[in-house]
């Protein structure tokens, strides 16, 4: 892990109310899909700590999807080309790729869809192309989909039913993985989504990678506030044991 002075290259806006911010340093950015950085700008005191992303891609090149929410991710969705940004990592533990063949199905839900697109990149890179259903409450809320369409098979759900099916993720997931046993799923969303994506493929005994979101403030397990209780009874950090799980070391298994 490294901490690297970029400078942003690029800021896109690729929904209502989101930002991409691509930036580039020195030398190249590295990380696996679904490993992260800590990132903070030049805005002066306050806010003090940096802001975990997982990032959407790397190498040359990095970039994170920020949606304003708090005082600091609305003065990084308000950094502009040239700014600097302090980006620290890659850290945590990433997706494992290693699929023994089966068909990957990625399951998104807001700003989960970073480390998701940047996955499916990889296996689109290796020759596999994977389903990936990508859920928001309304059409707004789908931040990237046209990139992720170009290199897998989307399918879209929102809440509203503005686009795509209406409904939850949980509905074509269910489906797909009825079709079908010889899959894995990948997942990284919202906590209540990431229990029923858990839920729909435990019931089916298939594999499921979960990447969990988590407010943090060092990124390396020493604030120990990002814990989660795992199903074994013990404590895990999001930032240092994850953010990837498997299912089943975090949410039982529905009865």
């Amino acid at each position: 892990m490294k901490s690297l002075r970029t400078r942003i290259t690029e800021v896109l806006t690729p929904a209502p109310n989101y930002k991409l911010l691509r930036f580039a340093g020195d030398e190249p950015i590295p990380a696996r899909p679904g490993e992260f950085v800590m990132v903070r700008g030049e805005w002066g005191v306050h806010p003090v700590l940096p802001r975990a992303f997982s990032l959407v891609e790397c190498g040359e090149f990095g970039s994170i999807l920020v949606k304003p929410i708090g005082e600091g991710t609305t003065l990084l969705a308000d950094m502009q080309v040239g700014d600097v940004l302090t980006v620290f990592g890659p850290l945590g533990k990433g997706y494992d790729l290693d699929n023994a063949g089966r068909r990957p199905i990625l399951v998104a839900g807001g700003v989960g869809v970073a480390p998701l697109l940047y996955l499916a990149r990889e296996f689109h890179a290796a020759g596999t192309r994977c389903v990936f259903i990508y859920g928001g409450r309304t059409e707004d809320d789908l931040p990237l989909a046209d990139e992720i369409a170009e290199i897998a098979d989307l399918v879209v759900t929102t809440e509203n039913g503005a686009r795509g099916e209406k409904g939850r993720v949980t509905a074509p997931l269910a489906r797909l993985l009825d079709e079908d046993s010889n899959t894995i799923v990948y997942s990284c969303g919202p906590d209540g989504m990431l229990h029923a994506v858990s839920d729909v493929s435990q019931a089916v005994g298939i594999p499921c990678q979960l990447a969990l979101e988590a407010p943090m403030a060092c990124g390396m397990g020493t604030c120990k506030g990002c814990a989660v209780m795992g199903t074994d009874g013990t404590y895990k950090y999001v930032c240092y044991d994850g953010p990837v799980f498997e299912a089943a070391e975090i949410f039982e298994a529905a009865s």
